[in-house]
Formats: structure tokens, sequence, C-alpha cells
């Protein structure tokens, strides 16, 4: 089996979403947050080797009592084993439990909820539901392929 290739980030386009996100950011921790925080929250995430504190805002959806996000961003890989992750949700700083899920079979029902409440990520992921509403299995192997994993997120109260 071939490796995905791989491709370097376009400058351009890296700083556009870094500004997005500092936009994002702010929003979130405003009083208008209400308009984005049904779908959008912040993670806190300190660098394994350089330290640096990174926020980012990332989707997500809901689904009993847990936080479901589909990411192939790198992020997820300064989770600490062990440690709660820190979120900005709706305005409050909370810690949460994680869980990083790569298995593919384990990740269809949690990326099908999260297909359901975000129809597009789907479009961004490669990954779309079948006509039954199950996902698409072939499409979630070749994500998870280049790297797309869902993280749950179980906040602390």
């Amino acid at each position: 089996m071939s490796q995905p290739a791989m491709t370097t980030p376009n400058p351009a386009a890296t700083r556009k979403q870094e500004r997005l996100n500092a936009v994002m950011r702010r929003v979130l921790r405003s009083p208008l947050h209400r308009v984005v925080s049904g779908k959008l929250l912040i993670v806190t995430v300190v660098g394994r080797k350089s330290g640096r504190v990174y926020e980012h805002p990332v989707a997500y959806a809901e689904h009993d009592r847990t936080l479901l996000i589909g990411t192939a961003a790198k992020w997820r890989h300064n989770l600490r084993p062990g440690e709660p992750v820190r979120i900005g949700l709706r305005r409050r700083e909370i810690d949460a439990d994680w869980e990083v899920v790569t298995d593919v079979d384990a990740a269809a029902e949690p990326y099908r909820i999260i297909l359901e409440q975000n129809p597009t990520h789907g479009k961004y992921a490669g990954i779309s539901l079948n006509s039954d509403g199950s996902v698409n299995r072939e499409e979630l192997a070749a994500a998870f392929a280049r790297g797309t994993a869902v993280v749950r997120l179980r906040p602390r109260d």
C-alpha cells in the first residue's frame, strides 16, 4: 500500500488560516460568541517540545455529554496522556478528559454524528454519509490514512 503524498503547506493559505483563527478566538471569547459557539470551541494545548501555548478554534458535535471533533490537524499530538485538555466552551474555560480515536471501525459512529451535525465538515474531510445514514467507510478509511482522527472530549463538571 502506498503512503499518502506529503504536501508542503501554502504559506499564504497558512497566514490566512492564522488570521481567521485569531478572529474566531476573539469572537468566541466575546459577547458575540452565541453566533458560533454552538459549533466552535477553543482547544488549548502546550507544545511538547516548545512549551508554547496554542489555542485552536475547532468545530465540534455534541453527543451524550461528549464533544466530538473530527480533525487531521496536528494539535492533537500535543495532548498529554493522563492530563486533561483546556477548552473554551461558550465563554467558559473548562478542563476535559480526552481520547483520540484512530481506528476506523471505532470512529464510524462518532463520525456519523459529526457529519449529521456539521455536513460542511464532510466536504473538507472527504467523508460523506451513505443513503442509509451510515458513514461511507471507504472515504473514512482514506481520510484516516491521510491522518484524520476523532478527538472525543468529556468536559469535567
